[in-house]
């Protein structure tokens, strides 16, 4: 964990991945790019969160990756389905921050635990007399 971490935000449209897959529907599912390759833990939190996440007319997405899937109505994209998709993005970029800084926190104890342990040894060492 030696790079920051950068918000992750969606950068543009995957043109060429994205299709009609029933010419019968009106739906299409959508590729977003997304600004970075989402590590795994931000993208389930981000999976997860958008499946609990309730608002008119709401479409199926999910991140893999570096991409935003979205299966929905191309007109709708902009107006209905950006504005919530960037308010569980700005989510998950938050509660992805609080993961890392309770791993780092974790990592520190973990690492302050096994110096004590080393110095313990070293001191009983020190004193043995043989």
């Amino acid at each position: 964990m030696t790079k920051e971490f950068e918000d992750i935000r969606i950068v543009s449209m995957d043109e060429a991945s994205s299709h009609w897959p029933d010419p019968k529907l009106a739906m299409f599912n959508i590729v977003l790019n997304l600004s970075g390759s989402a590590p795994y833990e931000w993208a389930n939190y981000f999976n997860q969160r958008w499946k609990q996440h309730i608002y008119m007319g709401r479409a199926r997405a999910s991140v893999s990756g570096g991409k935003l899937q979205i299966y929905c109505v191309p007109n709708e994209l902009e107006k209905d389905h950006i504005p919530e998709l960037n308010k569980i993005i700005s989510e998950t970029n938050y509660a992805y921050r609080i993961f890392l800084a309770t791993r780092i926190q974790q990592e520190a104890a973990r690492k302050a635990q096994k110096d004590a342990e080393r110095d313990q040894l070293k001191s009983i060492k020190d004193n043995l007399k043989f």
